[in-house]
């Protein structure tokens, strides 16, 4: 599994599926949510062919309450299933084994859960049939090193956000359309003093969580019952959010969180000016940006120096630079986030390539930063979760290193997670070699079920299980 899909699958603790979830009580109110999806099957499908067909199956589910089938899953009509739902070990899960293909699953938060997170998942889930991008990269990994200037690339998006938010308000379309290729035209004025892995990823980004954005509002606005204009009050609060102050590492939050928004006002701007056949060029590889592009094309330079001459750039510049000295000064490491705690637990999952889908990851974490291509640092993880057969790991309030290194054998894909411990205590259990019987083993915040077969190995400071 690439680092792409490993944070892909956290986007419940993201969207803040760690809320309460429906009391026992709210039977009724869990049933109107899963008729108001039924009732607007029709609209759903027709937002982009092939993404929420007709009899889409579903799952809403509240622990203290139960669960209701939707869509293929019941095809009979809604139908409630009350209690726990084996299974459903996690905020959402895609493909759930209903009995139905391409059900899923979703735990909702209460009863104003707008279903957003169904919706945007459920695309994601579209994407890996149909979407395919033909261009090099698609990490999420970004080397800030590869930015030579970041004060001018953090103005640049900046004041591109800011563009775009004025587009949305724009009163009609013509004028839409003009600012739309001033936007372009300061996009690509930023792009040539980047290197070209930067640039591929940011599209990337755009590609796979704006258009899920952008279906996931259309969808759950739809379901809520608000008028489709409203999709441009969504989209303009997201491109006037505060990245720069958000909890978490600079490159996450100016990449893929910015990727929401700009993204999803790229794919409801192709929409807007009506650009044909939009959704299936986007399919087929083709970035929002580039789409948008070739549809309009770009402003003249007169157009794009009157268009920065209207913002303020010392406001600008002083609004990103406290992040941006922040990011400068406090570049994070492999060895210097191991170097957090003297100790570690790690846990090495190794598998054939096909028995990928059947691991199910998931984490809540106030930040996450990429240490690489393949490494993501969780300092001071809510949680983290794991289970693969008769494999399972749950780890709460303590930092984590997930990895995907290369695999001691060629036919298998290895997963690391490397767990900081102020030191070994409770691991005394455990002793080298092969364990000839499965073993529990629960300590302060971590709880570990390991299957006959797996090596344990250990020295003074850290204790590593290789399952296999």
């Amino acid at each position: 599994m690439s680092l792409r899909r490993l944070v892909s699958l956290t986007l419940a603790a993201a969207l803040g599926l760690g809320a309460p979830a429906v009391q026992g009580q709210d039977r009724a109110e869990l049933t109107a949510m899963a008729e108001r999806i039924t009732a607007q099957s029709d609209a759903l499908a027709s937002l982009w062919p092939g993404y929420w067909p007709q009899q889409q199956p579903f799952i809403l589910y509240a622990p203290d309450t139960g669960a209701v089938f939707g869509g293929a899953a019941s095809p009979q009509g809604i139908t409630y299933q009350p209690g726990a739902l084996a299974g459903a070990n996690f905020g959402f899960v895609m493909d759930f084994p209903s009995g139905v293909d391409n059900t899923i699953m979703l735990e909702v938060t209460g009863p104003d859960d707008d279903l957003s997170t169904l919706f945007h998942e459920q695309f994601h889930d579209f994407q890996d049939d149909r979407f395919v991008w033909r261009g090099e990269g698609g990490s999420e990994y970004v080397d800030l090193s590869l930015i030579d200037d970041l004060h001018a690339f953090t103005f640049g998006v900046e004041l591109e956000r800011r563009v775009l938010a004025e587009i949305l308000a724009a009163p009609d379309r013509p004028t839409r359309r003009e600012m739309a290729r001033v936007y372009l035209a300061l996009r690509r004025d930023r792009e040539r003093a980047m290197a070209p892995s930067v640039v591929i990823t940011e599209r990337h980004r755009e590609w796979t969580e704006g258009t899920a954005q952008y279906a996931g509002l259309q969808a759950s606005l739809l379901v809520a019952g608000h008028p489709p204009s409203q999709i441009r009050e969504e989209l303009t609060d997201g491109l006037n959010e505060d990245l720069l102050s958000r909890q978490g590492d600079f490159a996450i939050n100016m990449f893929r969180w910015r990727a929401y928004s700009t993204g999803a006002s790229l794919a409801w701007l192709l929409d807007d000016l009506g650009v044909p056949e939009w959704r299936a060029t986007i399919e087929s590889g083709t970035p929002l940006d580039v789409a948008l592009e070739q549809a309009i094309g770009l402003a003249g330079p007169d157009e794009v120096i009157a268009a920065r001459a209207s913002y303020d750039d010392a406001e600008i510049s002083l609004a990103i630079a406290p992040a941006v000295e922040a990011a400068l000064s406090t570049r994070l490491d492999r060895e210097s986030f191991l170097a957090l705690a003297p100790a570690r637990l790690v846990i090495e999952l190794s598998l054939p390539p096909s028995e990928q889908a059947a691991v199910q990851i998931s984490f809540q974490a106030p930040a996450m930063t990429p240490l690489g291509s393949s490494s993501l640092a969780l300092p001071d993880a809510v949680l983290v979760s794991a289970e693969y057969g008769a494999f399972g790991l749950r780890v709460e309030d303590h930092s984590v290193l997930m990895e995907v290194p290369p695999s001691r054998d060629p036919g298998l894909i290895m997963r690391r997670f490397i767990i900081l411990l102020p030191n070994l205590s409770g691991l005394g259990t455990l002793a080298p070699g092969p364990l000839l019987e499965p073993l529990e083993v629960e300590i302060e915040g971590i709880t570990l079920t390991i299957p006959i077969g797996a090596v344990v190995e250990m020295d003074d400071a850290s204790v590593t299980i290789r399952v296999q």
